[in-house]
């Protein structure tokens, strides 16, 4: 609510002072919110709009309020799925795996078909990494929904945790020809070739981009499986892309260091990026040592030595700077 506060002038000492208004920044409810809470003053305790209300809590991550409503919008009907649904997402999201399994549960209990509950139980299995049950549970969604993009993906990781990558690729393509903007199964897929040095990464990381085009993961991670294959140049653009997007990508910096060190051999150039990531995180253990190991190729020993004695200062067990100062010394 927008509020108004006017101070009134006094006379002080028989003088007239000019009336003053404070005009303070107001705090605007937002319209949508503004509607649900219109609703609800009319209609107390209606279950839907409670709902309705605390979607858009958990969505704008006021995970208290959320609770609150749908606490309340199950004491006032406790037969709607959906209400479970939310329940435990909230429930998830505040650490409270067991009673959000139990949500569910009560979810799928009273509507068998809801796919969006039995998926989200089949996630649930995922992050404790028991894949059988989550696969089962998939399984079950798709028994319902043939086409579901987000099953497939699922799918996938459970096969991706279970280390079955030929499976694990199998079911993300199918995502994506359910679903040809479903970014994180392109992502997952460039990964997954990349793994096993397959061309076509780039190519999915590529359709991520196309997706979201200033996606710093997906630069990141093409120019990753460029550095691994030794194509350089391709590798320097692609972080380079990412940099223009997010200057203060420390590792992008700390890669382009280690391209033109151990693949272009420009020393100076190396030095340069290895100064730019650790300028953005002046902790960065591994570019400091990265920077001394280059200092010690170009026969630089006091700065190596430099370099080596911050890695410790900043990680006192930092096993390869102890290794080298020990053959230094």
């Amino acid at each position: 609510m927008a509020i108004l506060i006017s101070l009134a002038s006094c006379n002080v000492g028989g003088e007239k002072k000019e009336t003053q208004v404070t005009d303070t920044t107001s705090v605007k409810t937002p319209q949508e919110l503004k509607e649900l809470n219109t609703l609800l003053l009319a209609n107390p305790g209606n279950a839907e709009l409670l709902n309705k209300r605390a979607k858009y809590y958990f969505n704008k991550n006021n995970f208290n309020d959320c609770l609150t409503d749908i606490t309340n919008a199950i004491k006032s009907d406790s037969t709607k799925s959906d209400y479970y649904l939310t329940l435990s997402n909230v429930l998830f999201v505040n650490n409270q795996t067991g009673k959000s399994k139990e949500a569910l549960e009560k979810s799928i209990k009273l509507d068998d078909k809801n796919v969006e509950a039995i998926l989200k139980l089949a996630e649930l299995y995922l992050y404790v990494k028991k894949n059988d049950k989550s696969i089962e549970y998939i399984n079950m969604a798709l028994k319902i929904d043939k086409y579901n993009a987000k099953a497939y993906f699922m799918k996938g990781m459970n096969f991706k945790q279970k280390h079955d990558t030929a499976k694990a690729i199998s079911s993300m393509q199918t995502a994506v020809e359910q679903d040809q903007q479903y970014y994180n199964a392109y992502v997952q897929l460039g990964l997954l070739c990349a793994a096993k040095h397959n061309p076509l990464a780039p190519q999915y990381y590529k359709n991520a981009l196309r997706i979201n085009p200033k996606s710093t993961e997906a630069w990141y991670d093409l120019g990753k499986y460029y550095q691994d294959e030794g194509d350089w140049n391709n590798a320097l653009s692609s972080y380079n892309s990412l940099l223009s997007i997010d200057p203060s990508y420390k590792f992008a910096q700390y890669n382009i260091g280690v391209v033109y060190f151990t693949g272009l051999k420009k020393n100076s150039d190396a030095i340069e990026h290895f100064t730019e990531a650790i300028i953005i995180d002046p902790k960065y253990v591994a570019a400091y040592y990265a920077r001394g190991v280059v200092y010690k190729e170009m026969k630089n020993a006091r700065k190596a030595k430099a370099d080596f004695d911050a890695c410790i200062a900043n990680s006192p067990d930092y096993e390869p700077a102890l290794e080298i100062l020990k053959e230094m010394n």
